[in-house]
């Protein structure tokens, strides 16, 4: 009995000091989520967050502003390489992106530091708009996108926040 007692006492002990060992992994959307902890201020922004099967998404929304900033953490589980990237992120992919607008024009487009950003002009139920939109692989399995969209007589506000998000990429000059 008192082996039997030992025994088990052992393999408790093991299976304590394992599960303490292993690191708790942190779900995707906290990871989205972070992106804009130092960035959307929570008395002006509202958050949101989902998980998929491609991709995580967050989003923030500010009303008072008339912003919207939208990132989405997509999933290549089989591997994305750079040269994909504008496969992927192509003239049919900003078709369906902007498929609520009426007008939508890419106006600025660089690679600043490793991330491709775009520009756009979007006219919505007659509003004017301009968006920045940035695309920075993460890893050999995720990509990041985010983009960022004011009122178009907002630049400044456009510009502070994208200044915010991506410091080294903030805006494509010339």
């Amino acid at each position: 009995m008192w082996r039997q007692l030992l025994i088990l006492i052992v393999l408790l002990a093991g299976i304590l000091v394992v599960s303490q060992a292993q690191e708790p992994s942190t779900r995707e959307i906290y990871t989205v989520l972070d992106y804009g902890e130092n960035v959307f201020e929570p008395e002006l922004w509202l958050a949101s967050a989902q998980e998929e099967v491609g991709r995580s998404t967050a989003q923030w929304r500010s009303d008072p502003m008339s912003g919207l900033a939208y990132l989405s953490y997509l999933h290549f589980d089989s591997g994305i390489q750079p040269d994909q990237i504008d496969l992927i992120f192509n003239e049919d992919w900003f078709r369906a992106t902007f498929a609520n607008y009426q007008q939508w024009s890419e106006t600025r487009n660089c690679q600043l530091e490793g991330i491709t950003l775009k520009e756009f002009s979007l006219t919505q139920a007659n509003l004017r708009y301009s968006m920045r939109y940035w695309i920075q692989p993460v890893s050999d399995s995720r990509v990041l996108t985010l983009f960022l969209i004011f009122p178009a007589a907002s630049t400044e506000t456009l510009d502070t926040y994208a200044e915010k998000l991506f410091p080294q990429a903030a805006v494509c000059v010339g």
